[in-house]
């Protein structure tokens, strides 16, 4: 397994700095104040995510063990039209995502969830240990391949019986889970970045979430890019930033960003 790129605006920033540090031309600066910045810097960029790391609730034994297998996972390895381009390793929510979505669902007392993008099932076995019995975590997922990862992690770690995956695209489930008149306290979205507004604006249309009901949103800083120029920002950066105007000015939601990891927003249904 090769080394994890940064996807992340503190991670990216580490990195950056990195880059310029090792550049030979900026040896001229070595004993100047303006390295020392440089050298300060770097170490709150790198120090940040091995200190949250440390400072949060250790991940269960069988998150260490779907993380791994994650890692160790080939997912370019793909033989079919069927499968989603894109997937990597680094799409994995990890151990600090994976307890702050742990203890909403605790927190919140939610007993119905709806995860809309499953990758490996990280996420979804990190909420699924926080539900209470007769709970149930409903997970949809485009790409066969990565479903079958999931749910074959989800059972042998026991909590199979909790997850009903639904395979396909997503606004075709979200469809079929409303005219099922299916209710959920909990949504978690981590799925393709253009689709976002569809996806919320749906659930909140049809009922899918009703008042008092909990969002999480996934990659609303998508690398920071949302906030550099729009010269800056790729596709799915631009879906976002037109996604995070949207969720702010929808009257029927109230919502923080939270610069975890890549950025999660945490909504709640008001109207």
């Amino acid at each position: 397994m090769s080394k994890l790129r940064p996807v992340t605006p503190i991670s990216i920033i580490a990195a950056l700095l990195s880059d310029v540090m090792s550049d030979p031309s900026m040896s001229i600066l070595k004993n100047s104040k303006v390295w020392k910045d440089l050298e300060r810097a770097k170490e709150l960029a790198n120090g940040l995510d091995p200190y949250l790391e440390r400072n949060t609730s250790p991940e269960s034994e069988v998150l260490k063990s779907l993380k791994q297998k994650t890692l160790d996972f080939n997912w370019q390895d793909r033989t079919g039209r069927e499968f989603v381009n894109g997937l990597e390793p680094e799409m994995l929510s990890g151990h600090v995502e994976g307890q702050f979505l742990k203890l909403m669902v605790a927190i919140s007392g939610a007993e119905r969830i709806l995860e809309i993008g499953v990758f490996s099932g990280y996420s979804v076995l990190a909420m699924a240990e926080a539900l209470p019995e007769g709970g149930v975590l409903v997970a949809c997922e485009l790409d066969p391949r990565a479903a079958k990862f999931a749910m074959d992690q989800l059972q042998a770690a026991g909590f199979g019986g909790k997850v009903r995956l639904e395979l396909g695209p997503a606004l075709a489930s979200l469809e079929t889970l409303a005219k099922d008149s299916e209710k959920f306290d909990l949504v978690f979205v981590d799925a393709d970045k253009p689709s976002y507004r569809e996806y919320v604006k749906y659930m909140l249309d049809h009922g899918l979430v009703e008042v008092g009901g909990v969002f999480l949103i996934d990659n609303t800083l998508l690398q920071g890019e949302v906030y550099l120029g729009e010269e800056d920002r790729g596709v799915a950066a631009a879906a976002i930033h037109d996604f995070n105007d949207y969720l702010t000015n929808e009257p029927r939601i109230e919502q923080v960003l939270i610069p975890l990891r890549d950025g999660v927003t945490l909504a709640r249904r008001v109207i």
